[in-house]
Parts: structure tokens; C-alpha cells; sequence
């Protein structure tokens, strides 16, 4: 066997074979036409950059395909990935914002354009090619990602990262910005999403709300998890005071929620799903290695950085820039230093402003136009925004 080939790679190719032979019948039995197809198998809705996208081209009357699973767990019905097959091959762009199994080993129709809007702005957590040889790498041979004809980041700066992560040459990489930004350089959306989401969780007049979005720990979406214990909840509550409500928002792939979610003083956010809004209505972000951190910093707000296990969670995953250029507010790593910071915390605009300009230069409001007009438009043959 070639040494680019293992047996795990080929066991990739076998586990989706009914997707390329389905897809390679329609690709004989159908024409391609203009088409944008929106595909995850992490959401079963469209959320956002596949969101800002997705109206930006309904607002420009150009065709949309979607075919969406909540997650990997979830089997698709056999009339639907029929329908999947047959609107892969018909599409004349193909879109997705995470990791897609089956379409690596589909060869796809040439002019077909796959197009990766990474769900994530800038470049913190290691990923993909990126992480080969270590835990939740891709395996020997893989042709995960390698199949992109675009992708988009934040900043001229990390275009080398998502090169590197997906295993592409870096001209198919785009500083476009990231679409789903674009309503936080609008400040009459900030107010309006600020006051429907603090209406929506019963947030009363004068509190402040502190949202609670760590990220995962664990390989992937099949083992991820987060030790809730390492915060005394109601202690957090206590200390805060009245004028405080705590948002818990965990990453999509944890399915564990810590006890005192009962507490009126918390709000379980674990199903929210418009993140955006949600952060327009922060007082306050603690997170941790979370690339929410980008999309707040947008707004200018204190973030703190919870992170009791940052020695063993660089080990595990590492990032590509040291932490410290990650945290432009203080770093907490016990349960009383994150109370100590969200009372009495310091801002450091000279650390946030360095931030903005290195990890989200090219977010300016004007992404998704920009992506649509640079990345997909070309390849319908219409034209740009009238």
C-alpha cells in the first residue's frame, strides 16, 4: 500500500461510497445549473455565516438548495440523501461552515466550487491539517478538507493558518471578513437585538448580564464535554449580587448543564441559537479558548478568560499564536480569581485594539457582500448587487 494511503483513509472512502455513486449517477442524468447548496451536520437550521449568506443571495433572487442534519449522530432518511445526491450534483456552489464528511471523497463535477465559511473567525485553536499527529488529527492519507476551491478568514494575517489546517494553497484563501459580523458594525441592530434578547430571557431593567461560553474539551463532537465543577455556581451568583443574571452557553457538542441552571439567577442558553444577538446583549464574556472571542471584541466589551486547565489543554490542543496574544482581558484560573475579575477586572484597550487589528483586520460590515460578490456570484453567471 502507498505510504500516502492508510487503511483508516480507505475505510473513509468505502464508508461514503453510497454518496459517490449516487452523486456520479446524477452527474450523468443531470445538468449543473445555478445553484448554491448549503450543507452541515452540525446544525439542522441555517445559523451564522451559512445565514448571512443565505439572505444576502434570497435577497438577490439566486436559487438555494439546503440540506442540513442537527448532527453527525443523526442519519439523513433515505429519500433525503437521494435528494442530497441529486442537489450535489445539480449545484453549481457548493457551501459549508464546518467539517462534512462525505463530500471529501466525492470528485466533484469540475467548475463545481466547495466553498468553506469556517464557523469561527481569526485563528486560535489548531484544527485539521494543522494538528496532524496528534489526538483528533486527520488520519494518513486523508482528503479531509483538501477539495476546497475557497475558503474565507477574518484577517490577512491567518491566511496562512486555514492553509495549513485544510492542507490548500493559500490563494484559495480569502480575507473577506466574516459575515456574520457584519451587524455588529451597525449600531442600530445592536440596540434593537439588545433589547428583544434582554425582553426574551426576563433580564430586568438595570442588571447586567455576564454569558458564560466556554468551549469544548474532548476530541470532537462524539466525546466532547466540560467540567462544570471547576465553578461553584451559586457561590458566583451570591457574590455578584442582585444586579446580575448568568447566561450559561456551552458549546453545541456539550449535552451536559450544571444544577444551579435552576437558580431565576442563571438563564440556560444552551439552546440559543443566534449567537450574534446574544452577544450584542453581554455585559460581560467569560470564555476560555472559545473563538467567540473575536465576535466579541467587535463590540469593546470586558471579557475574562476562564482557563483552570491551560497547560494540559495546550498540551491536548495548542493554538497557533502564544495564549497571551488571545487575551486581551484577565485570565482567571480559579473560581476565585473569575470572581475577583468580573467584579474588580482591568481593561486593556491597548491589548484589544492589537487584537482587532491582527486577528479581525478584514471584518468591516461589508463580508457578506464581499463573499458573494468575490466567491459565488462569478460562478452563477449573475451579476452583483442591484
Amino acid at each position: 500500500m502507498p505510504q500516502s494511503v492508510s487503511v483508516k483513509s480507505l475505510l473513509q472512502i468505502v464508508r461514503q461510497t453510497p454518496y459517490i455513486v449516487g452523486y456520479l449517477f446524477f452527474t450523468v442524468v443531470t445538468r449543473r445549473q445555478p445553484i448554491v447548496l448549503f450543507l452541515s451536520v452540525s446544525s439542522d437550521r441555517l445559523v451564522g455565516n451559512m445565514a448571512a449568506v443565505h439572505d444576502e443571495l434570497t435577497e438577490r433572487g439566486i436559487p438555494i438548495e439546503a440540506v442540513l442534519r442537527k448532527s453527525l449522530r443523526h442519519r439523513l432518511p433515505f429519500r433525503e440523501r437521494v435528494r442530497l445526491c441529486a442537489v450535489m450534483a445539480r449545484a453549481s456552489v457548493i457551501i459549508v461552515d464546518d467539517f462534512y464528511p462525505m463530500i471529501y471523497q466525492i470528485p466533484l463535477r469540475r467548475g463545481t466550487q466547495l466553498i468553506q465559511l469556517w464557523h469561527a473567525s481569526g485563528a486560535f485553536k489548531t484544527m485539521g491539517f494543522s494538528r496532524a499527529g496528534k489526538p483528533g488529527g486527520p488520519i494518513k492519507g486523508s482528503r479531509t478538507h483538501k477539495n476546497y476551491s475557497a475558503a474565507i478568514t477574518s484577517s490577512e494575517q491567518v491566511r496562512k493558518n486555514y492553509a495549513e489546517a485544510f492542507g490548500i494553497s493559500i490563494d484559495k484563501v480569502h480575507a473577506t471578513g466574516i459575515p456574520r459580523t457584519d451587524p455588529f458594525f451597525d449600531d442600530t441592530i445592536i440596540e434593537r437585538s439588545t433589547m428583544r434578547v434582554r425582553d426574551e430571557l426576563s433580564i430586568p431593567d438595570g442588571h447586567r448580564l455576564l454569558l458564560f461560553a466556554p468551549t469544548f474539551r474532548g476530541n470532537g463532537q462524539l466525546s466532547a464535554y466540560y467540567n462544570d465543577e471547576w465553578i461553584d455556581w451559586t457561590d458566583l451568583a451570591d457574590r455578584l449580587g442582585p444586579g446580575w443574571v448568568i447566561g450559561y452557553r456551552p458549546h453545541p457538542f456539550v449535552t451536559s448543564r450544571p444544577q444551579a441552571l435552576s437558580d431565576p439567577r442563571f438563564r440556560d442558553l444552551s439552546g440559543w441559537s443566534d449567537t450574534t444577538s446574544l452577544l450584542m446583549a453581554t455585559d460581560v464574556l467569560v470564555t476560555d479558548y472559545s473563538s467567540i472571542i473575536f465576535d466579541f471584541a467587535l463590540l469593546g466589551r470586558p471579557t475574562v478568560f476562564f482557563c483552570p486547565d491551560l497547560e494540559e489543554y495546550i498540551a491536548a490542543r495548542d493554538f497557533y499564536y502564544p495564549y497571551d496574544w488571545y487575551t486581551y482581558g484577565p485570565v482567571a484560573r480559579t473560581h476565585e480569581d473569575l470572581v475577583a475579575h468580573v467584579t474588580h477586572g482591568t481593561w486593556d484597550t491597548a491589548a484589544h485594539d492589537d487584537f482587532l487589528t491582527f486577528f479581525c483586520g478584514a471584518c468591516d460590515g461589508q463580508a457578506t457582500a464581499r463573499v458573494v460578490d468575490t466567491l459565488i456570484a462569478p460562478h452563477l453567471q449573475v451579476g452583483g448587487r442591484s
